[in-house]
């Protein structure tokens, strides 16, 4: 595979293992970047359809067609042209809940406040500014056009062209949208593009923003697939960030000041009209509750409890946990973390913690407590104290692996009518089991036992038909690969090139073969990712920069628009 098809496959991957700086940059982009909203300008017409997207107030299409809505440098950029933008970018908006299915727009509402009844400008998105989502979504539009026009220039002036399998799809779209106007009910192109994007839109017009943001999205990806780094540059880039590309194993028990307030007594309790009850306590209980939270977790975080075991058997043997009964008390136990990424440890500790934890002084079986506060200043409390236990930290060195796997799948089993989940009986399984056995027999009695022999016998015996063609080739598996445990579990065990095994998973059994340790390791795997977000964006930042927009007349743009209903 070569560097520049690595690339694209490590961009595909990396959502899992993106570092929290990286996944609150991701974030931010998906909302405002064309790169990321203008690569689903080809489905978005049928996503339109779906969520019943109606204009109410359409202006005539001749003026929509002369009026100049934006300017981006030389190009003119009528209503209609805008509107594009501007109406795919707020489909793209509302269905980034489409996963919870006929909930979608309850959990839009609830994540972005985004109410998709209501017409967008009676509703404000910015309570500061007054700004209300038309005004988000006209302003995300002009952003986009002029991140499309920006990169299209750029690719014209440096003579790109777009791959054979590009520009087939790109000839293919307006003989789709014929096929799509038929499939909804409409005429012909024309009459369909106008119930989606009103009274202007035309199929020239469409087909040649469509064309621009292709251009402009594949220039985009490349130069982004086409960054490229190598050892030295990584040495640089971490020097001030050491910490960052380290994970971290540990366990923490918190002893609450609630819990002692409780197990102490006392307070007075009182029932509201429905019955509910709320006890309240005096500020010496609570002092009190405060003070055995912190003796417990001193008394916690000794050499004596270096391990997990014994600290759990100091949890249980706790005062407050000494009336609980047996089912209860198996259940108390210090929280456990496994490899936990340097960005990710504010999720679950403290700054304090993290502080602890990633102290170059840290070996396994460290154990401290740390008072945990909520507020700051005079009005700071103390909700009580971690005892943090450190077991391990990896600097994540360990080279990605690259494996091959021959997939046999379950046949038979019993579907469950009410959740569509197939079981397997232990006959069912033990005989797909042998089946894997069997190919694992045959492969190793053959002439030879190496990656090429292998891709042969995947192409033959293969049920996986995603990469049977590639010999069941699959790169660069890290931790957090998004694969099954027992896969990843197999995979990044100490192997060597030529390992062999049979592991099962949901989907069967699989014959594995270890082809070889991946050039990069997962810590430099990481870097680059950081890296080549990095220079990608310097890099757009620049072209952007040497762009010119003026918003001319945003009117048309249809600013009551109900989303849906």
């Amino acid at each position: 595979m070569s560097a520049s098809d690595k690339k694209k496959l490590r961009k595909e991957q990396n959502a899992a293992a993106m570092t929290e700086r990286q996944k609150k940059a991701k974030k931010e982009a998906n909302a405002t970047k064309a790169y990321t909203l203008t690569f689903i300008v080809v489905m978005v017409l049928v996503v339109a359809i779906f969520l019943g997207i109606t204009l109410k107030t359409p202006v005539t299409g001749l003026i929509n067609r002369v009026t100049t809505a934006v300017t981006i440098d030389g190009h003119k950029l009528t209503s209609v042209e805008l509107n594009y933008y501007y109406m795919d970018f707020i489909q793209a908006y509302a269905s980034q809940y489409d996963d919870y299915g006929s909930y979608s727009s309850t959990y839009l509402m609830l994540y972005t406040g985004l109410n998709v009844s209501t017409p967008l400008d009676e509703q404000v998105y910015n309570t500061t500014t007054g700004e209300t989502w038309a005004d988000y979504f006209a302003t995300a539009a002009t952003e986009n056009a002029k991140w499309a026009y920006a990169m299209y220039d750029k690719a014209v002036s440096a003579g790109y062209q777009l791959t054979d399998s590009e520009q087939k799809n790109l000839d293919l779209q307006e003989e789709n949208l014929e096929l799509y106007a038929t499939y909804y009910g409409y005429s012909d192109a024309k009459s369909y593009l106008r119930g989606v994007y009103g009274p202007g839109a035309t199929v020239k017009s469409y087909m040649e923003y469509t064309r621009i943001n292709t251009i402009a999205n594949s220039f985009a990806g490349d130069y982004y697939d086409g960054l490229e780094f190598g050892d030295p540059d990584y040495r640089e880039y971490e020097k001030d960030k050491m910490n960052d590309y380290n994970s971290y194993t540990f366990s923490y028990y918190f002893c609450t000041v609630n819990d002692f307030l409780k197990f102490n007594g006392g307070g007075t309790t009182e029932k509201d009209e429905n019955g509910n009850e709320t006890t309240t306590y005096t500020d010496e209980q609570k002092e009190q509750a405060r003070k055995d939270a912190e003796a417990a977790a001193k008394g916690l975080a000794i050499a004596d409890n270096s391990t997990l075991e014994k600290l759990n058997a100091a949890v249980k043997a706790l005062d407050i946990h000494k009336d609980k009964k047996e089912e209860d008390l198996e259940k108390v136990a210090a929280s456990e973390n496994t490899y936990v990424l340097y960005g990710a440890l504010s999720n679950t500790i403290t700054e304090e913690g993290i502080k602890w934890l990633s102290d170059s002084a840290r070996k396994p079986g460290d154990i401290t407590s740390i008072e945990v506060k909520s507020g700051e200043g005079e009005n700071a409390t103390v909700n009580g104290y971690y005892v943090l236990l450190f077991q391990e930290m990896t600097t994540n060195e360990k080279p990605l692996a690259n494996v091959q796997h021959i997939l046999v799948k379950f046949t038979g089993g019993t579907k469950d009518a009410e959740t569509g989940v197939t079981t397997y009986s232990d006959a069912e399984k033990q005989a797909t089991k042998e089946k894997a056995q069997a190919i694992l027999d045959e492969f190793l009695k053959g002439e030879k036992q190496d990656s090429a022999a292998f891709t042969k016998l995947a192409a033959q015996k293969s049920e996986d038909t995603g990469s049977k063609d590639s010999g069941g080739l699959i790169e660069d598996i890290y931790r957090d690969s998004n694969y099954v445990q027992s896969f990843k579990d197999w995979a990044l065990d100490d192997r060597k090139v030529g390992d062999t095994g049979i592991i099962e998973s949901e989907y069967g059994y699989h014959v594995m073969f270890y082809k070889e340790d991946d050039e990069l390791t997962y810590r430099d795997y990481m870097i680059d990712i950081d890296m080549t977000n990095d220079a990608y964006d310097e890099w757009e930042t620049a072209v952007l920069d040497a762009v010119t927009l003026t918003a001319k007349n945003l009117k048309a743009l249809d600013r009551d628009l109900v989303i849906s209903g």
